[in-house]
């Protein structure tokens, strides 16, 4: 039984994100899981880190807010500030996840092109180094 989803979010793609954001909701409803709405941003090397990573967290709130109302699931967010650029994106989600103690993760993804022969996907990386369950939504 499934009682902790994670899924990532990127406020500035959402529209992208519509079918992940159905079945994460949808497998919540249906097994009384909570669903945690992760952001993994990658703040300006600048003093204004904290105010930054400050309103990211309200807008991840609120959108959380939108999705436990409109669902009638229960939701949780987190932030996750990338201290190094270079880090990747994915094994941020893998250790939201493992922070959050969820047994799912389900996430987004695209069609893969030409660069992802060369580079690893988000998706690709948390599929393939998750302890726990993914579903990646395309």
């Amino acid at each position: 039984m499934t009682s902790r989803i994670l899924v990532p979010v990127d406020l500035d793609h959402l529209d992208k994100l519509d079918k992940a954001l159905g079945i994460a909701a949808q497998t919540a409803k249906d097994s009384g899981a909570t669903v945690t709405y992760v952001g993994v941003i990658d703040p300006v090397p600048t003093g204004s880190k904290h105010r930054e990573g400050y309103e990211a967290q309200q807008q991840l709130d609120a959108f959380a807010g939108e999705q436990a109302k409109a669902h009638g699931i229960q939701t949780e967010e987190h932030i996750a500030l990338r201290g190094d650029l270079h880090l990747h994106v994915g094994r941020e989600i893998v250790a939201a996840a493992e922070r959050a103690e969820c047994d799912l993760i389900v996430m987004a993804s695209h069609v893969p092109g030409f660069k992802d022969h060369f580079l690893t996907s988000n998706a690709g990386y948390v599929a393939s180094h998750a302890p726990m369950s993914v579903y990646v939504v395309r």
